[in-house]
């Protein structure tokens, strides 16, 4: 490995099919109640999960940011406001149904290019249309156990969006819906006070017993963010990153340089660093 690229040969035969890295996923029914989805999602701290039938057979997928867009941070709080704004609606009203899946025969290396090609971070690998596994970005992250001699300055984002401290928990979600984003740092004459996620808000609004009304509330997002959170020096090995991701289960790192934030992380700048 060298340069600001990490050889994915190196690692692991990459003309091994896809489900030699792929994940067991925690699937929902089509028929499963949109509160049950959310409980899920939040416990576990996920934000995609594969809808599927009777049968096994994929129907969609629903992710956090679709339930946040649901409840007013997007488009589609128009089916919310038709289902009376209850939460007992069937997840298979706002799942996304045209979903792009990966065949299960297909190679490591082939599925790392349609990660590339479309820019998303999860994909059902099915086998004739009945689901068998994921993969994630995630998945492919874990493949690097050791030293790459990529440091996190060279694949990082630099000037990441960012939130500041008075913005409220509506204004943010609207962000993220429109944006997609999964990860906002919050930050206050550039220094870090914390990070925000979809799954962040969503737990806030369970708490809260309250999903109504959204458009109203004005709580502040300094006091629903992750305060104690992990970062990382711009001039760290990825591989560091790597394991500090692993070991807090976060999908991002904000990069510290002299306490004030620089970058950001993720795991799909991992992703994108493999040749």
């Amino acid at each position: 490995m060298g340069g600001n690229r990490i050889s994915l040969e190196s690692i692991i035969d990459s003309g091994k099919p896809v489900t030699e890295i792929s994940s067991k996923p925690l699937a929902t029914h089509e028929n499963a109640k949109l509160v049950d989805v959310l409980g899920a999602m939040i416990s576990k701290n996920i934000r995609k999960m594969p809808v599927i039938d009777e049968s096994g057979h994929l129907k969609g997928i629903v992710s956090s940011i679709d339930i946040l867009d649901l409840f007013g941070g997007g488009e589609k709080y128009s089916i919310f406001k038709m289902n009376r704004e209850r939460i007992d609606m069937k997840i298979s009203d706002i799942m996304t149904r045209h979903v792009r899946t990966i065949h299960h025969k297909t190679s490591i290396r082939k599925a790392l290019d349609v990660f590339r090609h479309e820019k998303m971070g999860f994909f059902p690998i099915v086998d004739s249309k009945k689901l068998v596994s994921i993969v994630s970005e995630w998945d492919f992250m874990k493949l690097v156990k050791e030293n790459t001699s990529v440091k996190v300055r060279e694949v990082m984002v630099e000037r990441p969006t960012f939130v500041r401290r008075d913005y409220t928990v509506y204004d943010v979600a609207k962000m993220m819906c429109k944006g997609g984003t999964r990860r906002l740092p919050v930050v206050e004459n550039n220094i870090l006070l914390g990070v925000v996620t979809p799954v962040d808000i969503l737990s806030y609004l369970k708490q809260k017993g309250k999903y109504s009304g959204f458009f109203s509330d004005k709580t502040r997002i300094e006091d629903i963010m992750k305060r104690k959170t992990v970062t990382i020096d711009g001039g760290s090995d990825v591989s560091h990153a790597v394991s500090l991701m692993t070991s807090m289960n976060v999908g991002g790192l904000p990069v510290i340089d002299d306490e004030e934030l620089v970058g950001i992380i993720t795991q799909r700048d991992i992703v994108d660093a493999f040749i």
